[in-house]
């Protein structure tokens, strides 16, 4: 299916992106320098436009203002992106010291507080996880602030110029902080930032920029001729990470005084869905904070005519593993689950049997066929959990199993810590981490169910569950995939190894 553009960010990010290869940037560049006080610490001088050896014209603009919500920057806005490389490339206790810093930092010049937090966030991290966060997880945090660049694209001129080449100069941020996400959705053709030292396919924490900008930015520049990775900005359709508010440092002081109250309510959520009768778990997971909301009703079960005593297939979109738990808890009854790729200690903690799939078709078809015998079977097509408005492209094995499919519409609510996740070690705590929340929110809406028998296929029929929910939901249907995801936030393909499920 051919994917919208309709969001608002997108439109703004595509004006941006073409407001900036127009040739009068060069001179909002030199008005915004002479407007903007000049601040105690003397940074190195920034290339104007200039002509490279080919003939083509670069212009450079200083994109912190646009990435940060100060000018100059100050240790506050610089805080939240350190803070979510220390925590997502590093651990929840390298992000504590940062935090303890940040006082400290406030008394800083900017130089010696990019010095210092580049020392805290980066020392031992390796390079390819660092730039992994830069491309799956600094992005969604960078496109809060579209609305400057907005501001920026309505302040261009008129006339384009169709050779002019764009670089993003940034005194602030290392170069692998902002890359990606200045390149690949921002649409820069080449990007320069302050350099960390490395050795080993390890970060030393230490800024060493041994070049000059112009040196960098010419390299950058020729390194861009041969490679031209984004012809228009992307919309923000996959990330990655595990925090899902800003981690301003009061809300980060915030959560780690809760994190060891979140700790004992995941733990007592847990218990309620494992060891209660089910008809007392919805009271008491509403007790503890849990709030599942329930529309539509619910498909009747089968009748038994024409010898049909099995279950019904309920075919979702995917948010998180908690999915199939939801739907079972808004039908009071237990349900059967199918998915991809499962962590031991979520089938060890599931409240429900749970069957992982081996990715062979045949085998697949068996193995659920088998479980629609023996009652209902939840089944997400998409293959893996999108956060954005946005359905990914439906297998269509679901649709060859039963005669009619039974739409479910489910979304889920997270403000402090999000419930998925494509790092293998990470996944092990998704569940965990989605009932860490304060109050985590799931939706539950049961719709018409579908006919299997188009003459088209099962394909088509795929299709038109995937265009059903979209539009329930609201959210905008694509044709990526689980490999798109993965490549993407994970550079490997999400392949796993399975094993047989205990529900074989």
């Amino acid at each position: 299916m051919a994917m919208s553009t309709g969001n608002p960010i997108i439109h703004r990010m595509l004006n941006f992106h073409n407001v900036a290869k127009r040739n009068l940037v060069a001179g909002l560049v030199r008005f915004r320098q002479s407007t903007v006080p000049a601040t105690k610490v003397a940074a190195p001088a920034v290339p104007p436009a200039c002509l490279l050896g080919n003939g083509s014209k670069t212009v450079v603009l200083e994109v912190d203002a646009l990435l940060l919500k100060s000018s100059p920057p100050s240790a506050a806005a610089l805080f939240p992106p350190f803070f979510l490389v220390a925590v997502e490339a590093g651990s929840f206790a390298r992000g504590l010291i940062l935090l303890a810093l940040c006082p400290f930092l406030r008394l800083m010049t900017h130089a010696m507080c990019v010095e210092a937090m580049v020392m805290v966030c980066f020392c031992g991290l390796r390079r390819d996880e660092a730039a992994r966060i830069s491309r799956a997880v600094l992005p969604k945090h960078f496109f809060k602030d579209a609305a400057r660049m907005q501001a920026l694209g309505e302040a261009g001129a008129t006339t384009t110029t169709s050779e002019v080449k764009v670089a993003a100069v940034s005194r602030s941020f290392p170069t692998v902080m902002v890359e990606a996400f200045l390149k690949e959705y921002v649409g820069f053709d080449a990007v320069v930032g302050r350099e960390v030292k490395a050795g080993y396919g390890y970060f030393a924490g230490v800024i060493d920029d041994g070049k000059t900008y112009t040196e960098r930015l010419t390299a950058a520049l020729k390194r861009a001729e041969n490679k031209n990775t984004c012809l228009y900005p992307k919309p923000m359709i996959f990330h990655d990470g595990r925090l899902a508010f800003t981690p301003t440092p009061a809300a980060v002081l915030a959560m780690y005084v809760y994190f060891p109250f979140a700790v004992v309510l995941a733990v007592v959520r847990i218990a309620i869905y494992t060891l209660l009768p089910r008809r007392v778990i919805g009271a008491a997971a509403a007790l503890s904070g849990v709030r599942v909301r329930v529309t539509g009703a619910p498909p009747a079960a089968p009748n038994g005519e024409n010898g049909d005593t099995g279950g019904r297939l309920y075919a979702c979109n995917h948010r998180t593993l908690l999915d199939p738990i939801a739907i079972s808890s808004a039908l009071g009854n237990p349900v059967f689950a199918v998915t991809y790729s499962l962590s031991p200690l979520s089938e060890l903690l599931s409240p429900i049997p749970l069957l992982r799939l081996t990715r062979g078709r045949d085998e697949d078809r068996r193995r659920m066929s088998s479980l629609l015998t023996r009652g209902d079977v939840v089944v997400c097509p998409e293959g893996t959990t999108c956060r954005e408005p946005y359905l990914l492209r439906f297998s269509p094995l679901f649709a060859e199993l039963a005669d009619e499919v039974s739409p479910v519409a489910v979304d889920e609510r997270s403000t402090m810590f999000y419930g998925t996740s494509t790092s293998p070690a990470a996944k092990y705590f998704d569940s965990i981490f989605f009932l860490m929340n304060p109050r985590p929110e799931y939706s539950v809406r049961f719709l018409e169910p579908v006919p299997t028998d188009n003459p088209r296929g099962s394909i088509e029929v795929a299709n038109q569950v995937q265009g059903v929910l979209a539009g329930a939901l609201g959210f905008t249907p694509t044709a990526l995939t689980r490999k798109d995801k993965y490549l993407l936030l994970a550079g490997n393909e999400g392949v796993v190894a399975t094993k047989t499920s205990k529900c074989t």
